[in-house]
């Protein structure tokens, strides 16, 4: 192997050595955003759910409390 077939045989590897990590890193961030995204919504849900219930009980005891006609 000449010279020359070893310099771009380096550039070569290295080059796909950069992409690979630039796509690497593409995908992880893509998980962090998606997990982060993930957590944000189940506890807007939670949260959510739990407005509802604490309203729907405090409803139920205000029906309760009224006097029957």
């Amino acid at each position: 192997m000449s010279y020359n077939q070893k310099i771009w045989l380096g550039v070569l590897v290295l080059c796909s050595v950069f992409w690979l990590v630039v796509i690497g890193s593409i995908f992880s961030v893509n998980q962090l955003f998606e997990r982060h995204h993930q957590q944000s919504l189940e506890a807007f849900t939670a949260q959510a759910s739990h407005r509802y219930h604490t309203n729907a009980a405090s409803d139920h005891s205000l029906q309760a409390r009224s006097p029957a006609l």
